[in-house]
């Protein structure tokens, strides 16, 4: 893909013509200047996915960049924090299967899922391990106006039971560990058409993973709905797929995309660092 000439504090190549781009010339060790910040912000909105190469960065560095996209949150979710910092959650994989090759966004499941999440490679496999990401806005976009009309109003439910109850009840104490995330994370519900609010773009907000059913609707045709909708991001034209490197950033929008991690190279090990940005209530 050719460069962009829009932006004046580093080069941005996009990687497919829907979604996706790079950016080049920054070192995320130095200070990103507020001219810098502003760009980096309209590039995230326009590609909402941003991949950077070869930062050999630390968990100060990751979070300060994380910073110019909005506010990092502490870890709540199943993953550990780095140890001292609490905004580096720590992803690791050890031969298994993480749960996450089926495409979803992150923590919809949640009142305010994150806005936005962080990853930076720290140890990768020798292949394999690619992440896709599909664009929910140009899913939305190219649906007919009759399905639009049909969709919009409605509202679906999301519920980490559905995959996760095997990972929360793993190691000591699981049990209780699950009644506790039970209390605290009872289903959720969000409208099936989700209005982006710092775009003002409406998108698809339903995924395979977390989505269990579509509310106020007979349950046949609320199932058929939501297969064929949780089925857009399978669509090759809305995609970007990423082949992860030593010391690769990746930022993208949770709230307009969802994501595929390829489960391809096990038993081979491989750990990230996430941060993740706080939410507000999809509206």
């Amino acid at each position: 893909m050719t460069n962009e000439p829009e932006f004046k504090t580093f080069t941005l190549e996009r990687a497919t013509p829907t979604i996706g781009a790079f950016i080049h010339g920054l070192d995320l060790r130095e200070e990103i200047t507020p001219e810098c910040q502003d760009e980096l912000r309209s590039a995230f909105l326009k590609h909402e996915v941003l991949f950077l190469r070869d930062q050999q960065i630390g968990p100060d560095d990751q979070i300060r960049f994380a910073k110019v996209f909005g506010d990092p949150q502490e870890v709540s979710a199943f993953f550990p924090s780095l140890p001292g910092n609490p905004f580096i959650e720590v992803l690791e994989s050890r031969g298994r299967a993480a749960g996450t090759d089926v495409w979803h966004s992150d923590l919809t499941w949640q009142g305010n899922p994150n806005s936005a999440t962080c990853l930076h490679a720290q140890q990768i496999p020798p292949c394999g391990g690619d992440t896709l990401w599909a664009s929910m806005t140009a899913a939305y976009d190219a649906l007919p106006e009759t399905m639009k009309e049909l969709i919009d109003g409605l509202e679906a439910v999301h519920d980490w039971e559905k995959e996760l109850t095997g990972v929360v009840r793993q190691g000591e104490n699981g049990e209780a560990r699950y009644e506790e995330t039970r209390r605290k994370y009872p289903p959720m519900t969000h409208p099936v058409v989700r209005k982006h609010p710092e775009t003002g773009r409406k998108l698809v907000y339903v995924n395979e993973l977390f989505t269990t059913r579509i509310s106020g609707v007979p349950t046949q045709l609320g199932d058929s709905l939501r297969t064929m909708l949780t089925g857009l991001a399978k669509t090759p034209e809305y995609q970007v797929r990423f082949r992860w490197e030593p010391n690769s950033v990746v930022i993208w929008d949770n709230r307009s995309t969802q994501h595929y991690a390829v489960g391809d190279y096990h038993p081979h090990y491989r750990l990230m660092h996430r941060v993740t940005l706080k939410g507000d209530r999809p509206a």
